[in-house]
């Protein structure tokens, strides 16, 4: 007995080895779940980790300044100087604002 093997003609060969490509480019490339799409999310997740960590610290930060300026009277007194300036009734403020540079001395 001979036992004929299945070879497929070169046209169905054609045809199979088309569709494997198309569905792996598909797979690859084009679909919502494709491995690029999954590679930029992931790529996003791990920027706004990092977003979400810078933004606690400076959170962190600004509480503990917040609750400095609640409890004490000195800090809440040099931030109501520097950023409002108020001052007690007898004094005096000087402001000394830096000279522009001249540009005929150069």
């Amino acid at each position: 007995m001979k036992s004929k093997s299945k070879e497929l003609k070169p046209a169905h060969r054609f045809i199979f080895w088309g569709l494997i490509a198309i569905i792996g480019i598909w797979i690859l490339f084009l679909s919502g779940n494709s491995f690029l799409n999954t590679y930029k999310l992931q790529r996003r997740v791990q920027l706004l980790e990092k977003e979400t960590t810078a933004l606690k610290a400076v959170n962190d930060s600004l509480a503990a300044e917040n609750q400095r300026l609640k409890t004490d009277p000195e800090t809440a007194e040099k931030a109501a100087r520097e950023k409002f300036g108020l001052t007690k009734p007898d004094e005096t403020v000087f402001r000394f604002v830096p000279a522009e540079e001249d540009d005929s001395k150069k």
